[in-house]
């Protein structure tokens, strides 16, 4: 059981070295096949997280590397209905914001934040729902956001996964300059479960994720960036 207690946390990496020439941004989406495209390995500048969902620390914090993305790991995103601290609630949520500063940016392209998965370990009583949210920001725009919902049916041997394509999908950062600078990007993911009220009056439970040390049931989130030119040949690439 957890606590839903939402304290903030902060984490800072300057200059990570398993994004030393950052593959995260490497993917670009294309239209139709037309050249080869640029090569793009922009390097991290820093990676702030901020939120009661965020991981405490640079431990675990990247779990694998999937198409070339980090596949980031959150332990401290437990969240247990009837709540531990207050049984009377019948909603919990946590969140956890993600800022990053990218320096070698291609010149001339710009980038939006296309695909974020969530996907972690939990049991639904029947009634329950789990909420998942995206929002991006892209330098001082607002971008694209999305969000699904999750319940008992959805889940496989209490595991779940969903893929959050942003909407909506014209709203792209500004355009890298001559210094490489890539626009700020800032990605938040909120989980939220909701509890039904049953027969008796009670509200039916879940729980997601477990202990703060137990990287098997932690949450995880993938995000896919694709990128394009800001003007002119009309490519865009993966």
């Amino acid at each position: 059981m957890f606590s839903s207690s939402s304290r903030l946390q902060s984490l800072s990496i300057r200059t990570l070295t398993i994004f030393s020439s950052w593959s995260l941004l490497l993917p670009l989406v294309a239209s139709s096949p037309q050249t080869e495209p640029p090569t793009i390995a922009p390097t991290v500048q820093s990676l702030n997280m901020f939120g009661p969902g965020c991981p405490i620390g640079a431990g675990g914090i990247v779990q694998q590397i999937r198409n070339d993305t980090p596949v980031f790991l959150f332990t401290e995103w437990g969240l247990a209905l009837p709540d531990v601290d207050d049984n009377t609630k019948d909603t919990v949520s946590k969140w956890c914001t993600e800022e990053i500063s990218l320096a070698n940016g291609p010149v001339g392209m710009q980038v939006r934040i296309a695909t974020v998965t969530v996907s972690g370990w939990a049991t639904l009583d029947l009634d329950t729902k789990l909420g998942l949210e995206v929002e991006t920001q892209l330098g001082d725009a607002i971008a694209g956001n999305q969000s699904a919902i999750v319940g008992h049916g959805d889940l496989k041997e209490n595991k779940f996964e969903v893929a959050l394509a942003t909407q909506p999908e014209d709203i792209w950062s500004a355009c890298v300059g001559d210094s490489g600078d890539v626009p700020k990007i800032v990605i938040r993911t909120s989980l939220s479960m909701a509890g039904g009220k049953l027969a008796d009056g009670q509200r039916s439970g879940g729980v997601v994720g477990g202990a703060k040390t137990d990287l098997k049931k932690a949450l995880s989130v993938h995000f896919q960036p694709v990128w394009r030119p800001c003007s002119g040949s009309g490519h865009m690439w993966e």
